[in-house]
């Protein structure tokens, strides 16, 4: 824990001036500041600091200490170029676009083995790493207004931010045992113009962090009986949407899925959407909790369901997904605004068998509000 102590301090010392051990303060900032810059709260940064927190912290901020580093070394190399201005953006933009995918695959956001009997609450909040990729200034990977061609022909500027689960939806598990039920609850996603991979602005690349329940059913009520999963033609729900799994007592939570996704999304006349996982964890409820609610008999079947469902049945949510397109938010791409939608209606086929589902995505926090405007030659 010292030797772990004394690394982040020195590097940290490279950032922000020397460190005075008795006051825990460095020169050249604030607490407070460096907090923000690591992605942590103000309480999260005053435990490192003051030498309380957990192994697993300080691991996590030597880590996010050398990326800043390795990040300001890019940008240092980037900048002392004597290439033209265009050419610096890009290779900057390319960078950045690279180092973003590094940094989210290889990170210990998400463990991937699934077959693992995890109950225990991780002390940081799964979707960190995203966040602090997207939030903080060291990596900021979106495309800037003043990096858009003078014609502002770029679809995907306004675009880039923040997305939201706008609706829960329910997938019906096809296995050989009735009973099991897969629920979204919640989705965070940055989108960004990805730009190192088109340069045309069409191409938006969104890194989405996603949260599922799985839900049995004691009664094991046939799963065919869930598989028509549409609206009505009034825009009504279906009753299996409607249906509340924690308002009924037939239901029973049994584990939380945990995903890392990358989207790909090609703007034209309508929005495309591909993609696939990058990570998944799946994490059981603690089984005392399930043996207060079911018989020890039958939570043994739950758990070895639950290991055939991890090893199995979530391989087919890893496939690439295959969805319709999204109508455009808006008939101008100027004019995208918070609150707008990405709808799309997907198909997921499990043991052969396919099920629709309508996700859509929310934009709650737009990174770029203002219009592009066109440079004028007479300016």
């Amino acid at each position: 824990m010292d030797d772990l102590y004394k690394r982040i301090t020195e590097k940290l010392e490279k950032l922000y001036g020397p460190f005075d051990a008795d006051k825990k303060r460095f020169k050249k900032s604030n607490n407070s500041k460096i907090a923000r810059d690591l992605g942590y709260s103000d309480a999260q940064f005053s435990r490192l600091i003051n030498g309380t927190a957990t192994p697993g912290e300080y691991e996590r901020t030597l880590q996010n200490v050398d990326r800043i580093l390795k990040i300001k070394e890019f940008e240092e190399n980037t900048q002392e170029s004597n290439s033209p201005q265009f050419y610096i953006i890009k290779k900057k933009n390319w960078i950045i676009g690279t180092l973003l995918f590094l940094l989210l695959t290889s990170s210990t956001l998400l463990i991937l083995n699934l077959t693992a009997k995890k109950t225990n609450v991780e002390d940081y909040s799964r979707d960190y790493t995203l966040r602090w990729a997207f939030e903080t200034e060291f990596v900021n990977p979106y495309t800037k207004l003043e990096e858009l061609p003078a014609d502002c022909n770029f679809p995907c500027y306004k675009l880039q931010g923040q997305w939201e689960l706008n609706k829960k939806y329910k997938i019906p598990l096809y296995i050989e045992t009735d009973g099991f039920h897969y629920q979204a609850t919640s989705v965070k996603m940055y989108t960004r113009c990805a730009i190192n991979i088109e340069s045309d602005g069409r191409l938006l690349e969104g890194y989405e962090y996603q949260m599922h329940e799985i839900w049995y059913d004691k009664t094991e009520l046939d799963i065919s009986t869930f598989m028509n999963n549409k609206e009505g033609d009034d825009g009504e729900e279906s009753n299996y949407e409607a249906l509340d799994f924690t308002k009924d007592s037939r239901f029973v939570k049994v584990a939380t899925v945990h995903t890392l996704f990358r989207n790909r999304f090609t703007i034209g006349d309508s929005i495309t959407r591909d993609g696939q996982v990058i990570g998944r964890d799946l994490v059981y409820v603690a089984q005392d909790i399930l043996k207060n609610k079911l018989s020890e008999e039958k939570v043994n079947f739950i758990n070895k369901k639950l290991n055939l469902i991890a090893r199995k049945g979530l391989e087919d949510f890893s496939r690439p997904i295959n969805c319709l397109q999204s109508p455009l938010p808006g008939s101008d791409f100027h004019e995208v605004k918070e609150g707008d939608l990405m709808t799309f209606t997907c198909k997921l086929t499990t043991n052969r068998v396919p099920t629709l589902y309508t996700k859509a995505f929310k934009f709650t926090r737009q990174f770029i509000k203002s219009s592009c405007r066109q440079s004028s030659d007479k300016e």
